[in-house]
């Protein structure tokens, strides 16, 4: 009997699980988690302050799912080390498993600040759920935050914070809002859509200092001396691959565990998924985020078949993306979205348009062909259009029709036929005369969602 071996329970390490039982139900998996209760839906997690714990866990049956398959766990167990020579794996209880096959799935975390020294109480990292419900006794008494970080994640927290009704302040190192991913014109809108929800924004600072009193925090001192008044600091970004175990671990790693378009490391028993993994071709001067729930979904289920089969036939070629909600504004970034230089075009009609200032398409073009684009406020075309990111489409072949729509004026009563999954993002094409209030469940991860309408007609997802 063959032991696949995966650590971290996340969407890429669940998913290759499925796919290994599928393919081989005799076969022995275990599945190694670090939180004692991992099944959330991750991508909401900022959304979740002062939230019951029923209510977080709501959105995933995934635990019970598996066991039923007879899947197993070892939830709350740390991997220490990762011994490649005898095919074993020390955890922090000195327990060693041992495995014929093994997939690191372990994601990333928020890098912590150089000024936090551990010890204020009201610094909490977007990383797990126990530590933002730690918080539930005292959210009651939160009336400032300062959120640090230019992520979606960040933007998740600052609804779920503002939901509660607490003042929050951004505060991000670059200079606009998803610098690498938006250009000058999306990034104003956003900021301008945070500042209707009274949201201030803080841009090219760090936070350099953290003011306690007893022990609890009561400021942050940013770049150039300005101190802001908090109860909370929440640390959104940035974030970095969990490599602690891998030790003297051979495996090659540069910004993540380097694999090849099968996701197998330089060992052939070793795979690697999810936020954790970096493709050869992400490790040659990319700037985009390659992270995102979608992706490791895809490459989860990718890794879990070549790990049965032996072999690497089936590979991921799939496009760096952003798929991710700005309060009501959906936001879909795709490939070089954020490409500036020689040989970069642009396409993006008059956007904004008075009739709709939320609203802003755009297509990047590299020496005459697709390699990127921008989605927000209305992204019925994402679908389409990652198709050609993907091909690498020449400008000449793309359908008229298609940019007509996205960029003409009276698109705005032009007809809706997709929507975004409102927790994993993954983008749905739908019929167009669907009607609103209709319950609709994700193909990818299995969430019901209502379909609601848009004053501009677009369909747009809501969680029940």
């Amino acid at each position: 009997m063959t032991r696949y071996l995966i650590l971290g329970s996340g969407v890429a390490g669940r998913r290759a699980a499925k796919a290994i039982q599928r393919r081989s139900a005799d076969s022995e998996i275990t599945i190694v988690e670090e939180q004692q209760n991992p099944f959330y839906a991750r991508p909401m997690l900022g959304e979740l302050f002062g939230r019951k714990v029923d209510a977080a866990q709501s959105a995933s049956k995934e635990k019970t799912r598996l066991s039923e398959l007879g899947i197993k766990f070892k939830m709350g167990a740390k991997v220490k080390e990762i011994r490649t020579q005898d095919q074993s794996v020390l955890l922090d209880t000195s327990e060693v498993l041992f495995f014929d096959k093994m997939l690191i799935a372990s994601g990333v975390r928020t890098a912590r600040l150089a000024c936090d020294r551990g010890a204020a109480a009201g610094v909490v990292y977007m990383d797990r759920l126990e530590d933002i419900q730690a918080l539930d006794p005292a959210i009651d008494r939160v009336r400032d935050a300062v959120v640090f970080g230019s992520s979606y994640q960040a933007f998740g927290a600052l609804k779920g914070l503002r939901n509660l009704g607490i003042n929050c302040t951004l505060v991000i190192p670059e200079g606009e809002l998803l610098g690498q991913n938006l250009d000058a014109v999306a990034a104003n809108i956003l900021e301008q859509r945070l500042s209707q929800e009274k949201i201030t924004v803080i841009k090219q600072s760090n936070i350099e200092f953290l003011e306690q009193d007893g022990g609890t925090l009561r400021g942050v001192v940013v770049t150039g001396g300005n101190k802001i008044p908090t109860d909370l600091l929440v640390v959104a970004a940035p974030q970095e691959p969990v490599l602690d175990a891998l030790g003297s671990a051979d495996l090659k790693t540069d910004r993540g565990i380097l694999v090849n378009a099968g996701l197998q490391t330089n060992n052939q028993n070793i795979f690697a998924a999810g936020d954790v993994a970096q493709l050869a071709t992400e490790s040659q001067g990319a700037t985009n985020t390659q992270s995102g729930w979608l992706r490791a979904w895809k490459q989860g289920n990718i890794a879990g078949e070549n790990m049965v089969s032996g072999d690497v036939n089936i590979t991921y070629d799939g496009v760096a993306s952003i798929r991710t909600r700005v309060f009501d504004l959906d936001l879909v970034c795709l490939g070089l979205s954020g490409a500036k230089g020689e040989g970069i075009e642009t396409q993006s009609g008059n956007y904004p348009y008075e009739e709709m200032p939320y609203i802003y398409k755009k297509i990047v073009y590299k020496e005459g062909k697709v390699v990127g684009a921008i989605f927000l406020g209305d992204v019925n075309e994402a679908g389409i259009v990652e198709g050609w990111v993907h091909k690498e489409m020449a400008a000449r072949a793309c359908d008229k029709q298609v940019l007509d729509n996205m960029f003409e004026l009276q698109y705005k009563s032009s007809a809706a036929y997709g929507v975004l999954c409102p927790v994993c993002k993954f983008h749905m094409q739908i019929d167009n005369k669907t009607e609103e209030g209709t319950i609709i469940s994700c193909p990818a991860c299995g969430i019901d969602f209502r379909v609601e309408r848009l004053s501009n007609g677009a369909l747009h997802a809501v969680p029940v």
